[in-house]
């Protein structure tokens, strides 16, 4: 029987299953790894340490296949968006550089005064960060080791890497490049008009290709067959839409480390600034992501602080908040535990629990969290709502924290939409093989490849009426406690590098 070997490298794990022609994912195996964080607002990755995991996971996957059938082909789903940079052998010459690190602020400054914000946004249909939108980090690259930069003879980001050490060839599909902030999405190239005033040179970017395009052959000396096409993928959230089958003008949620909300759209004139906007996978739509960075990682960290300490088993994070009411006990939070991305745009942002008192309980502070990321949902899908004129009664989540039921009862209230939990727990590595099963002629064509699998879905959590007014009331006083607090952060932030700095002359004066 033919297989199709997906991989799906996100920020925490790397997943890597095989799919046979009826969409049945099979073999599925999973390794961790963990971020490395050099110091504060550092985030970096070892990236041969993640070539290594995800070779000996698709071997093994690989070995599992050959005892049923053959492999067909190969995709490659990575998050997004990090950046890597590649000497002419793909060695690498810096650790990777994730989307969550910061050191590169003063380059985005720089480069907004320089080529102009109103400009970027026009050709990237993006805003620019720092990390976010890597041409900050290449430039942060460039001025800090110049020498390493005329060294270097491609800069990517991690799916370039993997894909190097896969076919030999340095490529980057376009839902990652839209992600560079020099990337015009529309007329599907690099800016010229964005790199040249940022002083970066043409040739050291990878080739841009269609997601579905076969890169080459898998050159591995390890596998079993090498003759085998590699398909390029795209980011994990792009393949999730392909898994989904979502057209035009529909809506989906992913829930992990972020909470995402994810517009199709068929119109570049109308994606919003607060958002991220990338191409799709197929050409001529773009998808509009409204991104809250961190609720599945506040849920996370509330978990192995709070309650694994005391024995609980993760079972504790569906039933805790029911011992707790709906505005858990007059407690706000907001999740914003190492800045934010879409509403507010700021990385000096911080998570805080408001009007706790004497009464509170854990399972309040914990209700809390979930109605906080709940009510940051809100205001993203308000604005699907109003500035896309898309309001709709309900939509499709998927993710590990999607299977959270009292959550999704939350959010669903909150919202007041109904939320449709669905069956496929790797959407990245399954519309990652649903791309190749596509390039290779498996299915007529991709927009129609969902639609030949298996997509159920497990339940529907529906809004409550005596808890959608009783929400509606919290979301107001929510809506008050960010712009409250804003200079807060802003002083916060200040006193949090001065102590850096202090720490760091303090620490070369023992050295």
């Amino acid at each position: 029987m033919s297989h199709i070997i997906g991989i799906d490298i996100g920020s925490s794990g790397i997943k890597v299953g095989a799919m046979n022609k009826e969409g049945v994912l099979r073999y599925l195996e999973y390794q961790q790894y963990s971020l490395i964080y050099p110091k504060m607002g550092l985030v970096e990755i070892d990236l041969e340490d993640v070539w290594q995991k995800t070779k000996a996971l698709l071997l093994s996957v690989w070995k599992q296949v050959d005892t049923v059938g053959k492999v067909d082909a190969i995709s490659l789903s990575t998050f997004c968006n990090s950046s890597v940079f590649l000497t002419e052998n793909g060695e690498s010459l810096h650790q990777g550089i994730t989307y969550l690190d910061q050191r590169s602020r003063a380059e985005c400054d720089w480069i907004k005064s320089t080529v102009g914000e109103d400009l970027i946004f026009k050709i990237t249909k993006n805003r620019l960060e720092p990390g976010m939108y890597t041409l900050t980090t290449l430039l942060w690259f460039k001025n800090h080791f110049p020498e390493a930069y005329k060294k270097m003879y491609k800069w990517g980001n991690l799916s370039t890497f993997i894909m190097h050490k896969l076919t030999g060839r340095f490529v980057m599909d376009w839902t990652q490049g839209s992600y560079t902030g020099m990337y015009d999405v529309e007329k599907y190239e690099w800016s010229a008009a964005i790199y040249e005033k940022a002083g970066i040179d043409r040739e050291k970017l990878p080739d841009v290709v269609a997601p579905s395009s076969i890169v080459g052959e898998l050159i591995l000396d390890e596998a079993p067959f090498t003759s085998v096409p590699v398909i390029a993928g795209a980011a994990d959230t792009a393949c999730s839409t392909v898994a989904l089958g979502i057209g035009a003008n529909e809506i989906f949620e992913s829930v992990g480390t972020s909470n995402v909300l994810t517009t199709c759209m068929d119109n570049p004139d109308a994606l919003d600034v607060r958002f991220m906007n990338r191409c799709h996978v197929i050409k001529g739509r773009w998808l509009s992501h409204g991104p809250m960075s961190f609720p599945g990682a506040a849920v996370q960290w509330f978990y192995e602080q709070f309650l694994k300490p005391e024995g609980y088993s993760k079972e504790i994070l569906s039933e805790l908040a029911q011992d707790s009411i709906p505005g858990a006990g007059g407690v706000f939070f907001l999740p914003y535990m190492q800045g934010e991305r879409t509403p507010i745009w700021d990385g000096d942002a911080r998570g805080v629990f408001a009007g706790i008192h004497l009464n509170t309980t854990k399972a309040d502070m914990y209700r809390a969290v979930l109605e906080g990321c709940a009510f940051g949902l809100r205001q993203i899908n308000e604005i699907i709502e109003t500035k896309y004129q898309l309001p709709i009664d309900g939509f499709p989540s998927i993710g590990g924290g999607a299977k959270n039921r009292e959550w999704a009862r939350i959010k669903a209230n909150v919202l007041n939409k109904k939320l449709h939990i669905k069956d496929i727990s790797e959407t990245a590595v399954l519309g990652a093989c649903l791309m190749a099963g596509a390039a290779i002629g498996w299915y007529a064509s991709l927009e129609n490849a969902a639609n030949e699998i298996s997509n159920n879905t497990v339940f529907i959590v529906e809004p409550e009426e005596e808890p959608v007014r009783t929400y509606d009331e919290l979301y107001q006083v929510f809506n008050e406690l960010y712009p409250s607090l804003q200079s807060f952060f802003v002083l916060s932030a200040t006193a949090r590098s001065r102590a850096n700095k202090v720490k760091k002359v303090d620490s070369e004066v023992l050295i």
